[in-house]
């Protein structure tokens, strides 16, 4: 098990990013969070390896038909347990 805490810029608010990457995790039976912090889309990743890099490549490429990464950074951090699902807010 590992997680990726994922940083993502661009056209990536009020376009259905969060949600989009919410539907990709769920296919990948990945746990944490997609959330809107200022001017980007923090997204926490949890998740066996291979699944979790399939997620991250997915969400960087554009989750949604409407998002449009500019630019975005991955870096692994410790994992949390504590998520049953993966969360928007």
């Amino acid at each position: 098990m590992k997680a990726k805490l994922v940083i993502v810029t661009g056209k990536v608010q009020a376009v259905g990013f969060r949600f989009s990457t919410k539907m990709i995790a769920d296919d990948l039976d990945i746990k944490g969070y997609a959330k809107n912090v200022q001017d980007y889309v923090e997204i926490l990743g949890v998740g066996e390896d291979e699944k979790l890099n399939q997620f991250v490549n997915k969400v960087i490429q554009g989750a949604s038909p409407s998002s449009r990464v500019d630019d975005y950074s991955v870096k692994e951090v410790s994992v949390d347990e504590s998520y049953k699902k993966f969360y928007t807010n």
